[in-house]
């Protein structure tokens, strides 16, 4: 994949558009889900997991300006061609909303998928426990919790078992390797 940005100009990028700590602190998590995804894939160049984290970090970065299904992501890829970035990035970060209609045919698009709603929902659920930390969140919670339609109403459930289909995985599996990549930087993302 080719360079476009570093991780500190797409941190800027992202705050230059979004002043919300908490979908920055969503941005965090995805990236950093992302690269973990990046590191499962076989990747193992910095740069190339690099990029697979950018493209995590950006995928909503003109969400909170434009939080509609009209303009969310048509946008943010607007905004990314007149700075430079490559078609290729663009359309990596546009495949994570379903009605933009981009096929999921590599595995960066396949990992973002997969992880943006998941990232949001984990969240949910360590904010609701007595300890409130992601570092004691069993599995089995939150699988149990996507069950519960009551519970983190906005998170589109289907995205999530389609994101474990996806990328070839058991949800079990798919929601351990989330959380696992999330605790080195959990008291970042405030989990």
């Amino acid at each position: 994949m080719q360079r476009w940005i570093g991780r500190d100009e797409a941190w800027r990028l992202l705050c230059e558009f979004t002043q919300s700590e908490a979908l920055r602190q969503h941005a965090r998590g995805v990236e950093e889900a992302v690269r973990a995804y990046a590191r499962w894939n076989g990747i193992e160049d910095p740069q190339e997991i690099e990029a697979w984290g950018v493209v995590g970090l950006l995928h909503d970065f003109d969400y909170e300006q434009n939080p509609t299904l009209d303009t969310h992501v048509h946008a943010g890829c607007r905004i990314l061609r007149e700075r430079g970035c490559p078609e290729e990035i663009i359309e990596a970060i546009a495949s994570h909303a379903d009605y933009m209609g981009i096929p999921r045919d590599t595995p960066l698009k396949k990992a973002l998928y997969a992880c943006d709603e998941l990232v949001g929902f984990i969240g949910a659920c360590v904010k609701v426990r007595p300890s409130r930390s992601l570092q004691d969140l069993p599995v089995e919670s939150v699988v149990k919790k996507l069950k519960d339609k009551a519970f983190a109403r906005s998170v589109d459930r289907q995205a999530v078992y389609d994101g474990a289909a996806a990328i070839g995985r058991t949800l079990v599996e798919h929601v351990a390797f989330v959380i696992e990549s999330l605790k080195p930087i959990a008291a970042d993302i405030g989990l």
